[in-house]
Parts: C-alpha cells; structure tokens; sequence
C-alpha cells in the first residue's frame, strides 16, 4: 500500500557501525507543485535558503529535476493538491525515491488581498511543506493516495455515478423543452408504454425531440444496468434496505476499511461531523461540515431513511425512533443525518469484524 510520509530520518539514511549509529545528512529541498493537465508550475525551497522563482514545466522535466536532485544526494519533498491529475504523479516521485504528500485543496488566498494564482500557490504549498516537515500541524491536510489497483476498483462506482447524471439530464431538459412550448409531460413519460400515448398531441418536432431522448436514455440505461451488475456481483452481504448497490458503492469508495483506527475518524472521512462556533464560554454546535466524501455522504444519508422503514430493530434506528415522534420537519432531517453518520460507523464496524450485524439488530434477506 502506497502511504504519504514526510519523515525526517529513514532507515537507509543511517549506518550503524560496531559501537554507534551515525546519521548520514542530506540536503533537504522542498518542492510546491501546482498540478495541472500539461504545464507545472513548481517552486524549489533548499533548507536553509529562500524560495527560489516558481518555475513552469512539464510533467516529463519535473520528473527528471527531482530524478537529478536524488541523484546529487537531496532528499526531496514534494507536495501537491488534490484534483483531476489524480495521483500518478505523487505515485511516480514516490517511486523514484522522494517523499510526496497530496493534500486536500484549500484557498491560499490571504489577508484579503484577492492575489491569487499559481505561482503564488505552489510558492505557499512549498512553504507550509517546509513548516510541515518541520513538525508544525494544521497548515496541510494530506490524503491518503490508492494504489492503481483501488483506482481500478473505484471505477465502476464514479461510472455508475456519471452515467445516472447523464441519462436524468437528457431526460430533465427534454421534459423542460416540452414545458417552455406549453405541454406539461407526465413524470415518466419515456416509458415505452407512455411516450406513443403522447407523440399523436405534440407538435412534429417537438416529437421527434422526445423520441431521441427517450431512445438515448434508453441505451445508457443498459449500460447502467451492466455496470450496476458488476457492482452486486462483488458487493458483501447486505442488510435489507441498505441493497447491494450501496453496500457494493461503500466498498468501492473506501477502498479498505482498516485505513480508519477509530469511529470519530470513520464518521469525519464522510463530512458528517457537526461545524463548531465557539469562544470564550459560549460553545454551539451548527450544520455539518461537509469536510469529507461528497458520494459516501449521499449515499449513507439515502440509506438512513431506508433503515428508518426497513430495520425497525437496528439499534441507530431505534435511537432515532424515538426522537423522531416529536420533532418537526427541520429537526427530522437532523436526525436522518446523524442516523447516516452512526449507520457509516455501525457498518465500519462490521466490516472490520469489531461486531457483528447480528449484535447490531441487521436483519438480512433470507438465503433461498
């Protein structure tokens, strides 16, 4: 498993003779990517010195810098944030032997002086990397980076995800031109046995333009259908309600279960943790930070309100039941939410074998 790490001392850094160990030193030089598709702009920080200009180049002479700065007896450290280059990056600088940290992309805007672009980003990232490595906390947020083989397995489920986005797009802004022209179509008018009810009413064109849509609909639901299989065909046994496709989509997503020591960190990972405003002897709790998996946190919150209706034994919902009969709408939907992080924690638990679902009230489907 490929890990992030910014230590100061590895082992291949030390020899040992008969009596002591002397520490070999190396150089250290710090290096602020700011990641993009063709062009990177980067800044090199040696220990001891100032920034240097931040720098463009490619992914290709990047590569080869950090190659030349090993090879000259540096030890290299490299930070970027995360994003669509992904970690192939990170994977291949770990790989020719420097320490590279991806971290959770933040503002670095400060002061108020709305100065901002990559030059003056890969500058900062080189400097808090510098404070990083240095012991100092709070200034980057690393993330774990997955091993080709986790992206892999990850695919099916963004699939998924992207083409139910495309085919209720297609089918929404069909129905939206309909609107704009004056014809109100029913909620699932490309029904095969709805649309030929309705294309005798509507103008020629404006049928025509429903029959494409229906038929493109159509054929990415097939394959919806194919990558949805594949996700049951691998996912563990589900409780009755949860479903396999969400059981299967919280595997994909996590990737291992053991990554996380704890529940609290568990429930941080989907963004489900209440945000905090307090000073002084005031202390109040408001929304959750949405600090964490956008996708595991819709998908536990859908899955609470069908634990809600199909495990009336499962103790989370138990503890919700009974808050839910005098709550209002608004405190109702806190509650959906709190049932979702307990539910995420309750299932980390099971998949790690700290519990089992039996012990949790889980009634499963019977085997036939």
């Amino acid at each position: 498993m490929i890990t992030n790490t910014c230590k100061n001392v590895r082992e291949s850094d030390t020899s040992t003779g008969a009596a002591t160990a002397t520490a070999v030193f190396r150089p250290e030089v710090y290096v602020g990517i700011d990641a993009a598709d063709l062009r990177q702009v980067v800044t090199f920080i040696v220990a001891g010195e100032s920034p240097k200009p931040a720098q463009g180049m490619s992914r290709e002479t990047l590569v080869k810098r950090i190659a030349q700065l090993l090879k000259d007896g540096f030890r290299v450290h490299c930070v970027y944030e995360s994003g669509p280059t992904g970690f192939a990056l990170a994977r291949e600088l770990i790989a020719l032997g420097a320490d590279c940290l991806v971290v959770r992309a933040r503002s670095l805007e400060r002061h108020g002086r709305r100065r901002k672009n990559d030059k003056r980003d890969s500058r900062q990232l080189a400097l808090d990397l510098a404070l990083h490595c240095a012991g100092r906390t709070g200034l980057l947020f690393p993330v774990r980076i997955p091993t080709p083989e986790e992206e892999l397995h990850r695919l099916p489920a963004r699939e998924r995800e992207a083409l139910s986005d495309a085919r209720h797009q297609i089918l929404r802004s069909a129905r939206g031109r309909a609107l704009a022209l004056g014809y109100r179509l029913p909620k699932e008018w490309w029904r095969p046995r709805v649309l030929p009810k309705l294309v005798p009413d509507l103008p020629p064109t404006l049928a025509r333009l429903l029959q494409r849509a229906a038929a493109s609909a159509a054929a990415i639901k097939e394959q919806l259908d194919a990558v949805e299989a594949e996700i049951i065909a691998e996912a563990p046994p589900a409780p009755v309600g949860v479903g396999a496709i969400t059981a299967g989509v919280l595997d994909r997503e996590v990737l291992d279960w053991h990554r996380f020591k704890s529940g609290k960190k568990a429930g941080s990972f989907i963004g489900l943790s209440p945000s905090e405003d307090s000073t002084g002897q005031r202390w109040q709790l408001g929304p959750v930070d949405k600090h964490g998996s956008p996708r595991l946190r819709f998908w536990c919150v859908e899955a609470a309100w069908r634990l809600l209706k199909f495990q009336p034994n499962y103790r989370g919902v138990i503890w919700a039941r009974d808050k839910l009969r005098e709550a209002n709408t608004h405190r109702g939907k806190q509650i959906s939410v709190a049932l979702a992080r307990r539910f995420f924690v309750d299932w980390w638990r099971v998949r790690t074998g700290r519990v089992s679902a039996a012990e949790l009230g889980f009634v499963f489907k019977p085997v036939t």
